[in-house]
Formats: structure tokens, sequence, C-alpha cells
């Protein structure tokens, strides 16, 4: 059962340290996104044939919005407690349209780059500003949804206070899950699916081979085969992709703390204020963990100059796939070389020259066939 509405709470010595923890987090993370947001241009030329910088500016977007809705509660570390009003609504709203927004642009980066890299489908520029479009309309939808037409006067506010700070009330368990951490988790394991898979496709492990889809698990002396499933797309794309697969990760180890509080306080046990502290604390380092990762992408991500094509891949050999290429072979047994005089593959062949027996040397060989023995026609190529 919801509990009662309270117009006003008033902060222990405990929840105001924690509060001034989480506005702490919020002017890091919001320092780090405005940081990258007025220097982004200078990377931009890296991501311009790919369009994923329109969609990395919404989720920087959203970081500072999440960032900015917790240092909001400044207001209340003033004032020494929440009060409920317009500026605990408007809180509220940006809270939950910051955490939508970057659940939904996170997703729309994996999207896109499972478009480019796994099925090789370059986004018309026209169709990523219709996508910015929809996905900005649809947080606003989801944050008016509430007060509009959800709140009524039965349970009181949509937007209110939560604890100590505003955001969803208690008195809307359902939508709290349904409108926020629900999108939020669904995101996070979307795209970890649509990491690993692009990542296993880039590798070599994921080949489409006669129409059907095959999963290739090599040991780790044979990995080397899995170079022959790759073009050169895949391989300038690898290290960018290795390090993109821990975007879900660490969205996963922000969201994750305060989605289990969340739960725990929905079926009744509510844990300890400095728990939900630590949580939120760590909730709000996310754009400060997405700027890092954007650094570590930048690194990985190929030059402008040297980005390919987004082309399909051509048709591979599975035998090709599976044993190498040997473009010859080797005799098991050689052959002896023709005698003195006799004709050879270019003109006579000269008798080898044999140094007199003298001072314990021995006569020089010329060459030891043992290791020829050892190659056959199943032996692959190795690079020098």
């Amino acid at each position: 059962m919801a509990g009662p509405q309270f117009a006003e709470t008033v902060y222990s010595a405990l929840e105001r340290g924690g509060v001034i923890a989480i506005i702490v987090a919020g002017f890091l993370s919001l320092l780090a996104v405005s940081y990258l947001l007025l220097t982004i241009c200078t990377y931009a030329k890296k991501y311009s044939s790919t369009h994923l910088v329109i969609y990395f500016y919404c989720l920087l977007l959203a970081d500072a919005m999440e960032s900015f809705g917790a240092i909001m509660s400044l207001r209340w570390v003033a004032r020494g407690g929440v009060e409920e009003g317009h500026f605990c609504g408007a809180q509220g709203g940006i809270k939950q349209a910051g955490s939508i927004a970057a659940a939904f642009w996170s997703f729309a980066i994996s999207l896109h780059l499972f478009n480019l890299l796994f099925r090789r489908y370059e986004t018309p520029k026209l169709m990523s500003w219709t996508v910015v479009a929809f996905g900005w309309s649809f947080v606003l939808t989801m944050v008016f949804l509430g007060p509009v037409a959800m709140e009524t006067p039965e349970r009181g506010r949509f937007f209110g206070i939560s604890g100590a700070w505003c955001w969803i009330t208690h008195q809307y368990h359902a939508q709290q899950i349904m409108m926020q951490y629900f999108f939020e988790l669904l995101s996070m394991v979307l795209s970890f699916i649509l990491y690993t898979v692009t990542l296993l496709r880039a590798r070599g492990n994921l080949l489409k081979v006669d129409g059907r889809w095959k999963l290739r698990v090599l040991p780790a002396g044979e990995s080397w085969k899995l170079e022959f499933g790759r073009d050169f797309t895949d391989s300038a794309s690898l290290g960018l992709v290795r390090r993109m697969i821990w975007y879900p990760v660490a969205y996963a180890i922000c969201i994750l703390p305060i989605a289990a509080v969340r739960m725990c306080s929905i079926v009744g046990m509510e844990p300890p204020f400095g728990v939900t502290a630590a949580a939120a604390f760590i909730y709000n380092l996310a754009g400060f963990v997405d700027v890092v990762l954007f650094f570590a992408m930048h690194r990985a991500f190929p030059e402008a100059e040297a980005l390919p094509k987004f082309v399909r891949r051509k048709t591979v050999d599975p035998s090709v796939m599976q044993y190498g290429i040997t473009p010859f072979a080797f005799s098991a047994e050689p052959k002896s070389p023709p005698g003195p005089g006799v004709p050879g593959p270019f003109g006579p062949e000269p008798q080898p020259s044999v140094p007199e027996h003298g001072d314990g040397d021995e006569p020089r060989r010329r060459g030891s066939t043992g290791s020829l023995a050892s190659i056959n026609s199943q032996t692959p190529l190795r690079a020098v």
C-alpha cells in the first residue's frame, strides 16, 4: 500500500551529508560533459561519416540533464529539507527525462554501430535526424504523460518528494518501474547483446556460411584462423568494438545499485539511507563515466582518412576459414640434386665445392632437409 505523501521533510545530519555527496557527483559529471561538449568538434572529423557524433551529442545532453537534476538538490541542502512545489516538480521531471534519454541514446548508439559493423548498413543523414527527433519526442512524451494522464487527486502529485529529493512519488510505484527503470534495464540488456554479436562478427567468431549463421569457438593456439573470416572493415574496427562493449557494462554498474535500492523500497524492505546515498552517488557519475569511455573510444577509432567503407562482406570459402590458405606445398622427401654437368632448370648444375680435409674440419653441409619433411599441404602460412 502506498504511504502518505508529505508536503515537507527535514534532513538529518546523515541525509544532509549524503545529498551533498550526490551533488558533488552531479557537478563532476556536469563538468566532464560540459568540457566534452565544448571540445567535441575537435573529434567530430573522425565520426562525421558515421553520424555517430549526432547520437553522442544527445547522450551527453541526457547526462547533463541527469547531473543538473542532482545539482538542484543544493536548494534542499540550503533549506535543510525538501519542500513540495514547482521547483520540486521540475526536479522530478528533469531527473526522469535525463534517465530515459540516457537509456534511449545509449541504445541508439549501440544499434547504430550494429548497423554499421554487423549489417554494413550506413544510415542516411536524414534518417539520423529523424531518430533524433523521435528520441527527444519520446522522452518529452514520457515525462508529461505522468502528471497529465496518470496523476489523480487520491494519490496526489506525480512528481514530488521521493526520499531525500524529488522524483516520481511513492504513490506511483508502478510508474517508477515502468516509466524509468524498465527503459534503463531494457537499454542495458539490448545494448550488451548488440555489442556482443558485433564483436563476435568483427573477430571472425560469428560467420554466415551458406546462408546460415555459425559460431566458431577456437582454442587459443588456433585463434589465427579467425583472421580469414575478417575483412578490412572488421580489422579496422575491432579495437573500437572491444572498447564500446564497455558502455553497457559501465551503464549497468551505474544503474543497477539504485535500481536494486528502489526495488527493495517498493516491496517494503527500506534500505538504510547510507546505502541509498551510495547508490545514487554512483548513478550520478554516469556522465563522467561516459566521457572517460569516449576518450578511450576516440583512441581506438580509425582516422577519418583511413576509415573503411561500410560495404558488404565478400564471400569467403568455408574451407579457407577452417584450414587457412595453402598456395603451394613442399614434398615430404626432397629430390636429389642433378649430378655435375647434368642440365638443371637454369642451365648446367655446377659441382658443389667441398673444402679439403684438414685441421679437423668437416665438409660443410648445403642445408638440412629435416624441416622440409614436417611441412605439408595443411600447414598454413604465418606472417614472419
